[in-house]
């Protein structure tokens, strides 16, 4: 029933015109990394097309937190993932054609993060024919105390420090 509503979306969005965009399918379960394939989200998705049959830019938008109950909550991280959830999904992604994008991540600004986070995005651009790109999650500068805080530090003098998770992890992969 949910991938007959993403079809919809999907043939939607592109009769509407937007015919050379990526469209992020989400699954089920909070589109979790680690059941995306054992939930049935991957294999009811895979299903979905574009009007013309084709699966050009319609990209799986998963989701995968370091702590230890995937939620996000919590500032310590206690894994990479890549055994239980990453390695998994790129070798059914590889085996059905398929891409994703992990579109939600984070973890506290302590050292079990830095490795963890460190070793999860390393390992997904090492696989990057399956894995588009990741989005480290935050609040942003609204919410100070926010766990998984990603906000520079103004030093006053218009220069700016990123986290050590960010300056670490995420910024250094990003492409410039």
């Amino acid at each position: 029933m949910w991938a007959d509503s993403v079809q919809a979306a999907v043939t939607a969005i592109r009769q509407a015109g937007a015919t050379s965009q990526i469209i992020l399918l989400p699954g089920n379960n909070w589109t979790s990394a680690e059941t995306f394939v054992s939930n049935g989200s991957a294999d009811a998705l895979k299903e979905v097309t574009n009007p013309d049959g084709s699966v050009t830019n319609l990209v799986f938008d998963v989701h995968k937190y370091l702590d230890s109950d995937n939620s996000g909550t919590h500032e310590d991280c206690v894994t990479n993932n890549i055994d239980n959830a990453w390695a998994p999904l790129a070798e059914w992604l590889r085996c059905n054609g398929r891409q994703a994008f992990n579109t939600e991540t984070g973890g506290g600004n302590v050292a079990s993060c830095e490795t963890f986070m460190c070793e999860q995005v390393a390992y997904q651009s090492a696989n990057s024919d399956v894995f588009l790109g990741y989005v480290g999650w935050a609040a942003g500068n609204f919410y100070q105390g926010y766990v998984l805080g990603e906000v520079p530090t103004d030093n006053g003098n218009g220069v700016w420090t990123d986290t050590a998770l960010v300056s670490a992890c995420l910024a250094p992969n990003a492409q410039k």
